[in-house]
């Protein structure tokens, strides 16, 4: 039978560096912001003229690699938050 030991200690829990609280601050996506395309996490919204798309990385990378893609996505947009760079911190913990 397993025991299960109550402990107080929090000494081992991770906490969040100066950075990642600044970056947390000043995100303007959360993790319910979710891609249009494959419903995962988004990390740029794009308000164009008639709504917002949201996108994960990989789809907006994909659309914008693409000539076509670029050109329709240069035509929509009036304002794109791109917060990418966030995937690039280590070890980033969230609470």
């Amino acid at each position: 039978m397993a025991s299960i030991i109550q402990t107080t200690e929090r000494d081992d829990m991770p906490t969040l560096s100066e950075e990642a609280k600044k970056e947390k601050e000043t995100s303007l996506l959360t993790l319910s912001d979710r891609c249009d395309a494959c419903n995962g996490q988004a990390y740029v919204a794009v308000t164009g003229t008639t709504g917002e798309l949201m996108f994960c990385a990989h789809h907006y990378t994909k659309i914008m690699s693409s000539p076509s893609g670029f050109i329709a996505m240069e035509k929509f947009a009036v304002d794109t938050v791109d917060e990418r760079e966030r995937l690039k911190t280590k070890s980033t913990v969230y609470i």
